[in-house]
This record gives C-alpha cells, sequence and structure tokens, in this order.
C-alpha cells in the first residue's frame, strides 16, 4: 500500500469496522418498535438478531480464505455491496420473514468484510509499530461499535423510527465502496490453481450455524439446544478431519502452530464473549430494572465507548514501548475489575457511583486487550494466509459471544427464579450473579495469557507454518 494511501485507507477501514460492530446493538435497540410494527413476536424478534449471528459467524472462514484467493479489496467491496443492499431491503421489510433473511444477508456481507478488512491492515503497515498503532486505531473502531451503537440506535429509533437503523448503513456502504475502489491497492489473489474445498466450506458453515443457533436456544429451549450444540461440535470435529487430510485445506491446521496466534485465540473467545454478554445485560439492566428509556441507555454507554477510543490508539503506543504481551494482560485485568464493579449493582443503584466505574474500566481494559490480541493473533503468519488468520480470530470471537450470552443470560434467569417473583431486585441480583461469573472468566483467561503467550520479542518474531 503506498504510503500517501495509508491515512485514507485506516480511516476506510476502522469505518467500515465500526459500521458492522454498529449494526449489532443498534438494531438490538429497535427491537421493540421493529416487533410492533412487523408483527414479527417473540420467536421472530429472536430471530432478527440470531440470522444475523448465523450468517456471519457461520461464513467468517470462508470469506477469510476469499480474500486471499481472490484478492483482499475486491472481498472487502462484494461484501459492503452485500451489507449495503440487505440493509435497504430490511429496512423497506414489512413482513417478518424477508426482515430475517436480509439480517441474514448482512451477516453474509460481514463475514466478506471483517477478515478482508483485518488482513488489508496486517498486509498493507509492513513497518511493525506502523501496523500496530493501526490495529490499535481498528480495535479502538471494533471495541467502540456496541457503545456508540446503543446511543446511535436509541437516537434513530426515538426520532425516525426503527427503520433508520436500516437506512442509515445504505449512504454509508455506498460512500465505502467508492473509498475502497479509490484508496485501497488492488491486491492480487493466489497464483496458481484456486481451490476452494468445497468440503470444508460446507461442514465448517453447517457446524458453526448448528452451533450458534443451538448456543442462542439454551435460555429457552434446553432440548433443542443440546441436540444443536453436539450437532455443531460433530460437525466441526468432522470439518478438521477432512482438514487435515486436505491437499488444499480450506483452514490450514499448521497455523495454529503460532502459540501465539492459538494463546490470542482462545483469549478472544473468553473475554470479548464476557465483555460483550456484559454490556448487553447492563443495557437490559438500565431499561427493564431501573425503566430508563433507549435513548437515556444509550447515553449511559457514551462513556465506554469514548474509553475504548482514546485507550485503543494508546494501547499500541504502550505495546511498542512496553511489549504487547504485559499491555494484554493489564487490559485483562481491567476489565476483570469493571466486570467485578458492576456485579455489586442494585435495582437502585446510581449511575455515577455504581454503574460508570465498571463501565470505565470495561472500556480502557477492553481496548488494551483487544489490540494486543490482535498483534498476537497476526504476528508472524505468511501474508498469503492473513485473510484466513482474520477470519479465524472474527469466528473465535462471535461463537465467543454467543455462548458468553447463553451461559450468562441463563445464569442470571435461574438466580432471579430461584428467589421467586421476578421483582427489579430479584432481577438485579439476576445480573449480580452473571457479572460475577463473568469477571471469574476474564480473570482466569488473564492468567491464561500471562502464562501462555510467548514473551514479548517471541510475539514479535513468531511464525505460522501453513
Amino acid at each position: 500500500m503506498a504510503n500517501r494511501n495509508r491515512p485514507g485507507a485506516l480511516v476506510l477501514l476502522c469505518g467500515v469496522q465500526l459500521m458492522l460492530l454498529l449494526d449489532f446493538s443498534i438494531v438490538n435497540v429497535a427491537l421493540p418498535s421493529m416487533e410492533s410494527s412487523v408483527g414479527l413476536g417473540a420467536l421472530g424478534t429472536q430471530w432478527v438478531v440470531g440470522a444475523y449471528a448465523l450468517g456471519f459467524g457461520s461464513l467468517l472462514l470462508l470469506g477469510g480464505r476469499l480474500a486471499d484467493l481472490l484478492g483482499r479489496r475486491l472481498t472487502l467491496v462484494v461484501g459492503i455491496a452485500v451489507f449495503g443492499v440487505a440493509s435497504l431491503a430490511g429496512g423497506l421489510a414489512t413482513a417478518p420473514e424477508p426482515l430475517i433473511a436480509m439480517r441474514a444477508a448482512q451477516g453474509v456481507g460481514a463475514a466478506l468484510i471483517a477478515p478482508a478488512a483485518l488482513s488489508l491492515i496486517t498486509t498493507g503497515f509492513p513497518d511493525e509499530a506502523e501496523r500496530n498503532r493501526a490495529l490499535g486505531w481498528f480495535s479502538a473502531a471494533t471495541a467502540s461499535g456496541f457503545a456508540i451503537g446503543v446511543l446511535l440506535g436509541g437516537v434513530l429509533t426515538e426520532l425516525a423510527g426503527w427503520r433508520a437503523v436500516f437506512f442509515v448503513n445504505v449512504p454509508l456502504t455506498g460512500i465505502a465502496v467508492l473509498a475502497a475502489l479509490r484508496v485501497l491497492p488492488g491486491t492480487p489473489g493466489a497464483q496458481g490453481k484456486r481451490t476452494y474445498d468445497l468440503p470444508g466450506v460446507m461442514l465448517s458453515a453447517a457446524g458453526f450455524v448448528a452451533l450458534i443457533n443451538g448456543l442462542s436456544q439454551v435460555p429457552d429451549d434446553g432440548t433443542h439446544a443440546a441436540i444443536s450444540i453436539t450437532a455443531g461440535i460433530v460437525l466441526l470435529v468432522v470439518f478438521v478431519v477432512v482438514e487435515a487430510r486436505s491437499a488444499s485445506p480450506l483452514m490450514p491446521l499448521g497455523i495454529f502452530r503460532s502459540r501465539a496466534l492459538s494463546v490470542a485465540n482462545v483469549a478472544s473467545f473468553l473475554i470479548p464473549g464476557v465483555m460483550g454478554t456484559t454490556a448487553l445485560q447492563l443495557s437490559l439492566f438500565l431499561q427493564q430494572v431501573q425503566g430508563r428509556s433507549a435513548l437515556n441507555t444509550g447515553f449511559a454507554f457514551l462513556p465506554l465507548g469514548l474509553s475504548v477510543l482514546v485507550a485503543g490508539p494508546l494501547s499500541a503506543v504502550a505495546a511498542a514501548r512496553f511489549g504487547p504481551k504485559g499491555v494484554c494482560v493489564t487490559g485483562g485485568a481491567l476489565v476483570a475489575a469493571g466486570v467485578l464493579l458492576l456485579s455489586r449493582i442494585e435495582a437502585d443503584s446510581g449511575y455515577a457511583r455504581d454503574v460508570l466505574p465498571g463501565t470505565l474500566l470495561m472500556g480502557l481494559g477492553f481496548a488494551a486487550f483487544f489490540s494486543t490480541a490482535m498483534m498476537a493473533a497476526t504476528a508472524g503468519v505468511p501474508e498469503q494466509l492473513q485473510g484466513l488468520a482474520g477470519g479465524v480470530l472474527n469466528t473465535f470471537q462471535q461463537v465467543g459471544t454467543a455462548a458468553f450470552v447463553a451461559i450468562m443470560v441463563s445464569l442470571a434467569t435461574a438466580r432471579t427464579e430461584s428467589l421467586g417473583a421476578p421483582t427489579a431486585d430479584h432481577q438485579a441480583a439476576g445480573f449480580q450473579t452473571a457479572f460475577t461469573v463473568g469477571a471469574v472468566v476474564v480473570l482466569a483467561t488473564t492468567l491464561l495469557v500471562a502464562v501462555g503467550l510467548p514473551g514479548n520479542k517471541a510475539v514479535a518474531r513468531t511464525e505460522a507454518t501453513a
């Protein structure tokens, strides 16, 4: 990537990534209005969320591999176009079925965008210090997406209606496509014969669909969830066996010989899963227990988003000075402290005293963890596999989020029901239990990173072999 194009490319890639993460939370805030307007019902509302997660999480490996084989800019542009068209169609939907279908199509577009965007940064900034700074900004855009989306979703829903949360993507995607063609290099695809490992694509997609679907059903239907999760695990085990024997695998298993990549991906399954679920449950606490409006809840998350935006770039500077491992461990410890503080909330807790400190610590810590985990997960991976590395990292994050939504929501519900009537105090107790477990998981993961992640110099020179 030419030097003169790098600032514009970084702004574009961060903006596209922010758009993807915004979409998750911005739609969640609009769900009540959507349900009454289109007649979704409880099951339909669940599928508006679930369809996006299924389309996104199940095809990330394919999206990453396509970026490596066909070219990263082409994959990104196609993904943005699919996302934009699906957003337009979703905003025009007048019945549940097309709305849910378009949410799934948005997920497919996102599965092409996310790994292509990350690999364009890891390959387009050859200097290590410059690349790490770029990853700091990219991680800030990623991590702040949820908080900003809650605020923007509340504003758009109250001022312009739920359809605006879809329509807002249409001009953004149009601008992004034009900007991508102008500032991003036309990255070549793989040379020679291209093979796409159709059995691997089908097995991985089916496995992740079954797994994510089963995890999403845990709080509502334990039997269905167990069957779906078991089927997903079996399919993914078969996928690994097929990949180990394939001459041209969708996911070369040799990539996991990098200890840095393996530890970073396990940590990215656990900590972002807890962080995303905690933010989701905190928004429910503020609205359902404390009776805040969507707009008021959105403003309550603004400090979280701002703390991430500030801490992301600073974390890259700190990583250059002290090494990525130390910053990653510090970030995990701050997230654990923030979630632990939130585990003390009660029905009448004050925002400034009881909610704000925990959210600020989570934001600062998550930005530090996420940027350095990205560095570790992509360091030393051959350029021709950078798209795949981005797909693997995003897949771990998506499945982790689905898993911890299921676990923490189930824990909160079980605790509330064990206390009797679902009063505000009993609901608050449920959230306390979920947040306490989340804090323990983050702390244990931080210890894993401290012990398992190679030292700072080793992270920088780690090489993964395809």
